[in-house]
């Protein structure tokens, strides 16, 4: 039996609580959040222990897997106290807010031999799984990925990194799993159509991100905060005589909730397949689309 721990109990810290009680072999014993009250609540919930100190959860030899959903400015905090009681470590995306530090913690890595995943969970999602199956030999020649959600929290974005790295990682990522190649060349715009409360902020509402793959394939991504019916999420991806739309592989029901409701079972799919296979699961891909994210960042602020 492998014992969990909880690190972050945001809207998606719950959804691994839940995943975890799922997962055969694998028990959840412990959450943690810096707000203690609502560990309490939750850990009545969920049938599980906390504690004020995290660090009194850390060393005991007992709970193996740590999942981190706290936010991105805490990642680094919480990674190196991991690594060094060599614990397993699953880590929502983004890995850290210091893109610096990411060579020198895949060294940590490896060097201690820790078992890794960054989750990168919409690949398991249903209708992105069956779009790779079905675009698989195909020559494709132009993806079309679009974004649309009713967050106009600010705050919780810039927490997590911004729009390119919050909303943006998921999708990146997508654009090099369903190309199967990496960006070549990158063109965004988004200082230009953005809203000032976001701009005010350091932070961007909208963008407009076209990509050149290195195999030639060219990708539209359109990420925006506004959306007047909820969550618009879809790709397409065009080819030689065919054109394929995720939303023909999609539950209708869920099309336009958020992520938390529409790909709530990736979530599980992703941390069990890291918990059954015994090595690192995504990280380098993570690291590949960490360094796309702070390019697009960067060409952002100085367009």
């Amino acid at each position: 039996m492998i014992k969990s721990c909880v690190i972050g109990l945001s809207k998606v810290g719950i959804i691994h609580c839940e995943s975890l009680l799922k997962i055969k072999n694998t028990s959840l014993n412990y959450i943690f959040d810096k707000n203690y009250n609502l560990s309490r609540r939750l850990s009545k919930k969920f049938k599980c222990d906390t504690s004020r100190d995290f660090n009194s959860i850390l060393k005991k030899k007992d709970i193996e897997l740590f999942v981190i959903a706290s936010p991105t400015k805490t990642h680094n905090f919480y990674l190196k106290k991991l690594i060094k009681f060599k614990k397993m470590i699953y880590c929502e995306k983004p890995i850290t807010n210091n893109n610096k530090s990411l060579k020198n913690l895949k060294n940590l890595i490896n060097r201690n031999k820790i078992k890794f995943c960054v989750g990168l969970n919409r690949r398991f999602a249903k209708e992105y799984v069956t779009l790779k199956k079905k675009i698989n030999k195909k020559k494709i020649n132009y993806i079309q990925i679009i974004s649309r959600s009713a967050n106009h929290n600010i705050d919780l974005s810039i927490r997590n990194g911004g729009l390119f790295f919050d909303k943006g990682f998921h999708f990146f990522d997508l654009a090099c799993w369903l190309g199967n190649s990496n960006p070549e060349k990158m063109i965004v715009i988004s200082k230009s159509i953005s809203s000032e409360d976001f701009l005010n902020k350091g932070d961007f509402s909208d963008a407009v991100i076209n990509l050149k793959l290195k195999n030639g394939i060219f990708v539209e991504i359109i990420f925006s905060r506004k959306c007047r019916f909820g969550n618009f999420e879809k790709i397409k991806v065009h080819g030689e005589k065919f054109s394929l739309d995720s939303d023909d592989f999609s539950n209708k029901e869920t099309l336009y909730n958020d992520f938390s409701v529409r790909h709530r079972k990736s979530y599980l799919d992703c941390l069990k397949k890291f918990i059954e296979n015994k090595n690192n699961l995504l990280i380098n891909e993570a690291i590949l689309t960490q360094k796309i994210c702070a390019s697009a960042l960067k060409k952002a602020k100085y367009q």
